[in-house]
């Protein structure tokens, strides 16, 4: 194998395994990233760990303290306010431009996507209802035809699963949200791409919300 190629390879695969520590909660949030520590846990050398910890500092997932090291992000109550003010115009605009542009095919993937996205957490599988969840957002993005409009959401798409783990870990928070997909895919399916971008809205304010009572309880 091509030298460079194996080198990113390796820091791919640390890069990838940092970050579902983090989503999943395993490391917490505000918790020291200590390179020997999570290089002797992932089986990987100091160096791929370094590089994975310094591409998450550049998305926003990590934070570096002088003196101190890196640390998994924390969300003020204000950065949270900012971060959900933009997903949420973003959003609504993806689910605008998908309803207009979605075919019937495309609908039943997004069911599908909805369907077992609820199957897990039904079956208490937080892991597989944030994946599902997420893939419901990432097919309506990429249906809106809009590569700038898509671009932007996966730049902030870790930053969002981030925010969005902290939300579903928020009593009752999956199952009141439940009923807000199928919503808003009936009315993409009736291509009233301004009540789906309305009920988004209303969905993604509801997390926020969620995720602020949730920071509000921890102080």
């Amino acid at each position: 194998m091509n030298l460079t190629l194996e080198v990113q390879t390796v820091n791919q695969r640390a890069y990838e395994r940092l970050c579902g520590l983090i989503l999943s909660g395993q490391l917490a949030y505000g918790s020291r990233l200590d390179e020997r520590v999570l290089a002797e846990r992932l089986g990987i050398s100091r160096t791929p760990i370094r590089e994975a910890i310094a591409k998450l500092g550049n998305e926003g997932i990590v934070e570096y303290r002088p003196y101190q090291g890196s640390y998994v992000r924390t969300f003020s109550a204000a950065q949270i306010e900012d971060l959900f003010d933009v997903r949420k115009e973003l959003e609504a605009l993806a689910v605008s431009q998908a309803t207009k542009n979605a075919a019937e095919k495309d609908f039943e993937r997004i069911q599908d996507a909805i369907d077992r996205c609820h199957a897990a957490l039904d079956d208490r599988n937080l892991a597989l209802f944030e994946e599902m969840d997420q893939l419901f957002h990432q097919l309506i993005a990429r249906l809106s035809g809009n590569q700038t409009l898509i671009d932007c959401l996966e730049r902030l798409g870790i930053q969002i699963q981030l925010a969005r783990h902290s939300a579903n870990m928020a009593p009752n928070l999956p199952e009141r949200t439940q009923q807000d997909r199928n919503q808003i895919l009936d009315l993409m399916r009736r291509r009233d791409g301004k009540a789906a971008s309305k009920m988004m809205r209303q969905h993604i304010d509801q997390a926020r919300r969620s995720v602020l009572e949730q920071i509000r309880a921890d102080a």
